[in-house]
């Protein structure tokens, strides 16, 4: 009930923040609902890149590393049944997330625009429709890589899902073309950006019909509503047929080379002596248990591989600081870096959060049934968490502090507000960190099939909601001395050094905050571990 009540509070937090939004947007003569058509273009796109990227890493744990495929292949099971089962399998662990938080994005636009019951109605025909599509694509994509690929050369074929998923996500983000917001002045006129503003990014891409299909409904547009319901419901139909004889053709000869062993590698004695060196500061046991975790996972190509995913948005998140158009801004040049810093302490705070569901919330679980092993060593539950803490933090608050640094060196901010970020994004790395392995041991799941199942487990949902409401509170705490300090700057026309009188309040608030949640997260888990092992 509790849960229920806090995803209840989430979303209803999104769609005030998204109305407000449009509500702004509304303001704006002429323009609002182009931009309003924007926003949702470049929210599908997202929603679109993510289901692509999910998917592609799902599907191959659902068709061809999943536990349960030899006991299967041994069942009187149709190769179709078979290959249904695990489409809407992957569909549904790759989709739920998007799910839950489009429902109240979708929401806010009924609520500002309009549309009434048609809009809804619309919304329960085609969001399916678009689920599926990045699904059977990556379920197609998928069988013919693992065909092509030997098993020995499994490192390759995660290189070229990483070199795709990058290109793809590039491509997508290209596509939205959103310096199109901000550059009026590449139009001949404002007849010619209006129209412009109002055109799909690409008519090709499932997300630009999906958006046109609702622009007709919200904003009373005169588009094409059948054929662009006519297209997507044709191409979700005809890609899980494809995808589908795409399996009965390759899928048997990609299962049984994908259970090959791979040749045996050469000890890396410099790998030894660095992991060594990394993990000298912790103690004797904390410290065998994060060597162990370590070569654990660089040994499993399903979770170091989805780094080259990682890679690839870290690249995209900072070139989107490299092209901002700082300088059109009526803002002095100071004030307005100061803010979009601000910004971009929540965004990475987000993106941390993600990783975190990702790779922090399974910390525990990935222990699978060793786990009874664990409770009959003489090791405490205390230090198996905080060893599972340690081994995330570090990696996480070198992420994050690398993403602040480098975006406030594009923006040229000031030196204090570079300071700020980098304290306030290591405080919120211990929080985020915390709460992600303190939840993955309340809500472990020592019996899954494949290991992308584990964050996409309600648990994952619930710690999203925590990690993310922990850095909406810091970047609250934050935000009033740097608006304090962003007006008194604009008022002035120059920037200058603020005093630390005006800084120090709300950094002793958030470092009391992530006390606090440090110390309640990783409680809750061995409490919930303890009760486990009695």
């Amino acid at each position: 009930m509790s849960l229920a009540l806090l995803a209840g509070l989430f979303w209803i937090g999104t769609y005030l923040l998204i109305r407000r939004v449009l509500r702004y947007f509304e303001t704006v003569y002429e323009l609002g609902p182009a931009l309003a058509y924007q926003l949702l273009l470049i929210i599908l796109l997202t929603f679109l890149s993510m289901l692509l990227f999910s998917n592609l890493v799902a599907a191959l744990s659902t068709f061809f590393l999943a536990r349960d495929l030899d006991l299967i292949h041994a069942a009187p099971v149709s190769p179709n049944g078979f290959f249904f089962a695990r489409l809407i399998a992957t569909t549904v662990n790759s989709s739920w997330m998007v799910l839950f938080f489009s429902l109240p994005i979708f929401a806010a636009y009924g609520s500002v625009f309009g549309g009434g019951i048609a809009l809804y109605l619309w919304i329960a025909m085609i969001l399916p429709l678009f689920l599926l599509i990045p699904a059977a694509i990556g379920a197609l994509v998928t069988h013919l890589l693992v065909y092509a690929m030997p098993a020995k050369r499994i490192r390759d074929m995660f290189f070229f899902l990483g070199l795709i998923a990058f290109l793809i996500m590039y491509f997508l983000f290209r596509f939205s073309q959103p310096e199109r917001l901000v550059q009026p002045e590449s139009f001949g006129n404002f007849m010619q950006f209006l129209s412009a503003m109002e055109t799909p990014s690409s008519p090709y891409l499932p997300s630009s019909w999906l958006a046109e299909i609702l622009a007709s409904v919200l904003f009373k547009r005169d588009t094409e509503q059948p054929f662009f319901f006519a297209l997507l419901t044709s191409y979700a139909m005809f890609l899980p047929l494809a995808a589908s004889w795409c399996s009965s053709l390759v899928y048997l000869d990609g299962w049984s080379k994908a259970q090959e062993s791979r040749q045996g590698r050469r000890k890396l004695a410099w790998l030894d002596r660095l992991l060594d060196v990394i993990t000298v500061p912790f103690p004797a046991i904390t410290r065998a248990l994060m060597l162990k975790d370590i070569k654990t996972f660089l040994r499993d190509s399903t979770q170091w591989s989805q780094l080259l995913l990682l890679g690839a948005l870290i690249i995209v998140y900072l070139y989107n600081f490299k092209v901002l158009p700082l300088d059109r801004s009526p803002m002095p040049a100071g004030t307005i870096r100061t803010v979009v810093s601000f910004a971009n302490l929540g965004l990475a705070g987000f993106v941390l959060s993600a990783i975190a569901v990702r790779f922090a919330f399974p910390a525990v679980s990935l222990e699978g049934k060793a786990f009874l092993l664990l409770q009959t060593a003489p090791i405490s539950l205390r230090a198996l968490l905080w060893s599972k803490f340690w081994l995330n933090f570090v990696p996480l608050c070198v992420l994050g502090e690398l993403l602040i640094f480098c975006s406030n060196l594009l923006l040229k901010v000031s030196g204090w507000m570079m300071a700020l970020s980098l304290i306030t994004i290591f405080l919120m790395t211990f929080g985020i960190t915390a709460i992600g392995v303190g939840l993955g041991a309340t809500y472990p799941k020592f019996d899954y099939e494949n290991a992308a199942e584990i964050p996409t487990s309600f648990g994952g949902a619930v710690c999203m909601i925590f990690t993310m409401g922990f850095v909406g509170l810091n970047v609250m705490i934050v935000a009033w001395p740097i608006y304090t300090l962003a007006m008194r700057a604009f008022n002035r026309g120059r920037s200058f050094v603020p005093e630390y009188s005006v800084i120090a309040p709300s950094l002793l608030i958030v470092l009391a905050v992530t006390v606090v949640t440090v110390s309640a997260a990783l409680r809750i888990g061995i409490k919930r571990l303890e009760q486990m092992k009695e």
